[in-house]
């Protein structure tokens, strides 16, 4: 790229990426080996990308009200998978009606793939459509 093809892509605006996935959020087992089913991946081994948020929907009405919802996130760093976030949320609405699962202040860039994977405490949640949003930006 020259320099103007730089500041371009630099200066672009980041696209929003909407879907949706369907898992045995409780009965399954993940990329990981861990309890639950993948949401997305994004990204590529050796392509740079920046991700400027991402999201999915936590509300009662999706899941069952009972539920905690763990999301765990997985990088690759120095050749290796390791998970860089494990969080839970009350699927009662009472941790908000959407998770954040990344907001960056600036978009932060990211060398490979990230994985996020979702588990459900609660086995009627096999089988929920799970809506998802992130932006991103690749280069």
């Amino acid at each position: 790229m020259g320099i103007i093809q730089d500041v371009r892509a630099f200066l672009a605006h980041p696209r929003p990426v909407i879907g949706t996935a369907t898992g045995n959020w409780n009965s399954g087992v993940a990329t990981s080996g861990q309890p639950g089913a993948d949401l997305f991946t994004y990204g590529a081994a050796n392509q740079w990308w920046q991700l400027s948020e991402g999201y999915f929907r936590l509300f009662p009405g999706i899941w069952n009200v009972a539920a905690t919802v763990t999301v765990r996130s997985y990088l690759n760093l120095m050749g290796v998978e390791v998970a860089v976030g494990d969080e839970d949320w009350a699927a009662d609405g009472t941790d908000g009606e959407v998770a954040i699962v990344y907001w960056f202040f600036l978009p932060y860039e990211i060398f490979g793939p990230l994985r996020v994977e979702l588990y459900s405490d609660q086995a009627a949640d096999d089988g929920v459509s799970v809506p998802y949003e992130y932006r991103v930006k690749v280069w």
